[in-house]
């Protein structure tokens, strides 16, 4: 996790059991062989664009195409495929689009309601979760140089292939993945109580936390959304770790109240009983993640552990809190 829960924000959306569309390792094959049909190069077009360009060629595309955002000494290869798939494959300066040597590359991919196919994805046994801020994604232990992801809300899945593991898990731990166009991911800054007190008096709106722990510093995320993460992460372990750790996310949501009241009531759901009239909640799939929200507030909190009893225990023992 970097700087955000280590799971998403839950969204209600029905899990479907489809399997993952086809890696950039097949797309590269197929694409790229000459001793192939002919039918396969004839299915896609590839480009060598600055980033201007690149960004005029999504544009008029009117979806969501993602990258890794820009890098210097590269240019960006452009391919869409007759499927409607996109590849965006960076170039080290001099080498021609076409190349049959693999670089690091983005696809997005049409697929309807990814964020469910891909939750489903990644809760296989041999996949390995990554941590996105906000979505899911995943590494599969056979394929470590690609990763899936995809965003609650969107029908693009997104596979971000590099040349080695390392490579992918700090892209995504960095928070990289982007669409064409859209602002830097926000970045993880280490804070204290008071800094935390005084942004919620000029927010206006209320941050919560588990207030101060011995041996454990505050790690902030704001997202451009208005979300805001708080990260605890022990002493010594630098803002922007891609490891797990407790995690509290205060997300604006009109009538918050009442979303996760309706949302305790769904299948494969378990409510925690609490006193002080709020609610709360975790998915059976998800028993580390537990979502939380109190009458007459719009937010709705987010808490994270990598043990789901302690997480459980937090919420029970009432830890979460306003910082005041």
């Amino acid at each position: 996790m970097s700087g955000v829960l280590a799971r998403p924000r839950i969204r209600l959306v029905a899990v479907v059991a489809v399997a993952v569309v086809a890696g950039l390792a097949v797309w590269w094959f197929a694409v790229r062989d000459n001793s192939g049909s002919s039918t396969a190069h004839a299915a896609s077009a590839s480009t060598d664009v600055n980033a201007g360009t690149l960004g005029a060629l999504v544009s008029a595309l009117h979806r969501p195409v993602y990258w890794v955002g820009p890098q210097r000494g590269v240019t960006y290869e452009f391919t869409e495929t007759a499927d409607r798939r996109i590849y965006i494959r960076y170039l080290p300066r001099g080498v021609a689009a076409g190349s049959a040597h693999p670089y690091l590359t983005v696809g997005s991919y049409p697929v309807v309601n990814a964020f469910a196919v891909t939750r489903a994805a990644a809760n296989r046994p041999d996949a390995v979760e990554l941590p996105v801020s906000a979505g899911v994604g995943f590494y599969a232990k056979a394929r470590p140089t690609d990763a899936w992801i995809a965003f609650p809300g969107s029908d693009t899945q997104i596979e971000l292939y590099a040349p080695s593991g390392e490579s992918i898990r700090k892209l995504v731990a960095a928070g990289r993945i982007r669409p064409v166009g859209s602002a830097p991911a926000p970045q993880a800054t280490q804070t204290t109580a008071s800094a935390l007190s005084a942004l919620a008096a000029k927010l206006h709106r209320p941050i919560y936390w588990l207030g101060a722990l011995a041996g454990r510093t505050i790690e902030l995320t704001r997202a451009h959304d208005g979300r805001i993460y708080l990260r605890y992460l022990p002493n010594g372990v630098a803002p922007g770790s891609p490891h797990a750790y407790l995690a509290v996310g205060t997300y604006p949501l009109a009538h918050a109240f009442q979303t996760t009241v309706t949302a305790a009531k769904a299948a494969g759901v378990v409510r925690l009983p609490l006193s002080n009239g709020a609610v709360a909640f975790y998915a059976t799939t998800r028993p580390t993640n537990v979502y939380v929200a109190f009458p007459g507030v719009d937010e709705q909190v987010e808490l994270y552990d990598p043990s789901a009893q302690a997480a459980h225990q937090l919420i029970a023992a009432g830890a979460l809190a306003p910082v005041p």
